[in-house]
């Protein structure tokens, strides 16, 4: 995620080759409720003259993301109190309850820190009507 200190790119909306290099200083600790989005303050160095108060900027920045496994939150259930899914083994076409760490959720997903792997199949829809070793039909669709 974005934190305090890191460098964000700024230009100019009218004129994107005027550009400004600048640090967040102050993260909202909450979403707007209306646009699920986070007030992010820069403090802009080596100002241009042409950025003037109230001129409207655009600002971006490149975030070094790890690799990431996200599955969707309907695929989630509980284990002990745990969050889980039901993992598939694709060999013998059976379903083993398997714990997993979050990382964080998304509006739609989630996004494992622990548990699974590149390449397992997880069960998507109809979680809580399953149980340990349950015989299951793998639909025949392409993975991304």
């Amino acid at each position: 995620g974005v934190s305090k200190g890191e460098k964000i790119e700024i230009r100019l909306n009218a004129e994107k080759n005027i550009r400004a290099e600048g640090a967040i200083y102050e993260i909202a600790p909450q979403a707007d409720s209306v646009t699920r989005t986070y007030l992010v303050k820069v403090a802009i160095e080596n100002f241009p003259p042409q950025m003037l108060l109230g001129a409207t900027v655009v600002g971006s920045l490149k975030l070094s993301v790890p690799p990431s496994i996200q599955i969707p939150a309907s695929a989630l259930t509980e284990l002990n109190g745990q969050p889980a899914v039901w993992r598939v083994d694709a060999t013998e076409k059976t379903v083993q309850l398997a714990p997993v760490k979050i990382e964080r959720y998304t509006t739609e997903s989630a996004v494992i820190a622990d548990g699974l792997q590149s390449g397992d199949i997880v069960v998507t829809a109809g979680v809580q009507a399953l149980h340990q070793n349950q015989k299951v039909k793998l639909l025949d669709v392409s993975h991304e």
